[in-house]
């Protein structure tokens, strides 16, 4: 029988609650497939699986998109393969029944549960620990909420903005925050030019729409650089366009998160801590 152990707690109250009701809905199909008499209860666990499950990808995803977790796009792919893996399970044995509902299959779809959770929650949801759980980096001892700082001291950051009010507001938010050296670019060329010098930034920040580069163009410039530790440099992209679809643009085209203007400061320096711990070294 699964169990929720700490090793697959997430720290997310309403997340870790999900995967409790997950493991159950699992545990009873498996004490139903202890007779094959219980096909119909068998199949009637599985759609419950499905529906349960379809309402807990879309709170889950919906926590991502609010703590601007930046791998929120591939998770939500990961989700909708996951719910497809189980309607034709479901299909294949409970409805068109083209595969024969026995010990041995009973067994494989056993197995194939525990993974199919299992499985997703230590390869993808253990990613989201960080993100989701309450952090000390930015308490003041009163327990008063302030800007995270950066996770190391030499972080080079470089900001890409035609707008010098913006990009002056972000220059003083890194230097706040702790970055060694904060370069500044009015304009793609000039900041791609940066980005492929020394010193190599550990972070870029870009507008969106500038001329005549935009930032869609910075990033996949930096993507296609053929020195893993320029293209591997996390790239956040920022619009002051009213676009609901900003992140989902972004990530598909490499960035690694999406900023609306005006920023919010404090959550702009929570995104950048998270991001810069995983930085990969410099050589």
């Amino acid at each position: 029988m699964l169990e929720l152990t700490d090793d697959l707690r997430i720290g997310h109250p309403i997340i870790d609650a999900d995967h409790q009701r997950l493991i159950d809905i699992i545990n009873e199909f498996n004490d139903h497939s202890a007779s094959l008499n219980n096909e119909k209860l068998m199949h009637e666990t599985l759609k419950a699986l499905l529906s349960y499950g379809r309402e807990h990808f879309a709170r889950e995803e919906k926590i991502q998109r609010e703590c601007m977790y930046p791998y929120h796009n591939m998770h939500f792919h990961e989700h909708k393969a996951l719910l497809e893996q189980v309607q034709d399970i479901a299909r294949t044995y409970f409805i068109a029944k083209t595969r024969p509902l026995n010990e041995r299959s009973i067994s494989e779809l056993n197995e194939f549960l525990k993974t199919w959770l299992i499985g997703h929650v230590k390869k993808f949801d253990t990613n989201l620990r960080e993100w989701v759980a309450p952090s000390n980096e930015c308490l003041e001892p009163d327990g008063e909420q302030k800007l995270f700082r950066l996770p190391c001291s030499d972080v080079a950051a470089l900001v890409i903005d035609d707008d010098a009010t913006s990009r002056t507001l972000l220059v003083k938010l890194l230097s706040v925050m702790g970055a060694s050296v904060v370069l500044e670019a009015s304009n793609a060329i000039e900041g791609l030019q940066l980005a492929f010098s020394d010193p190599v930034p550990d972070i870029i920040i870009t507008d969106l729409n500038m001329e005549p580069m935009d930032g869609f163009s910075v990033v996949a410039a930096v993507r296609a650089s053929q020195k893993e530790y320029i293209s591997c440099i996390p790239v956040i992209i920022f619009s002051a366009t009213d676009d609901n679809d900003l992140m989902a643009k972004s990530m598909a085209i490499g960035a690694t998160g999406a900023f609306k203007k005006p920023f919010n400061p404090r959550d702009l320096s929570k995104f950048l801590f998270h991001v810069l711990k995983k930085r990969p070294d410099k050589s």
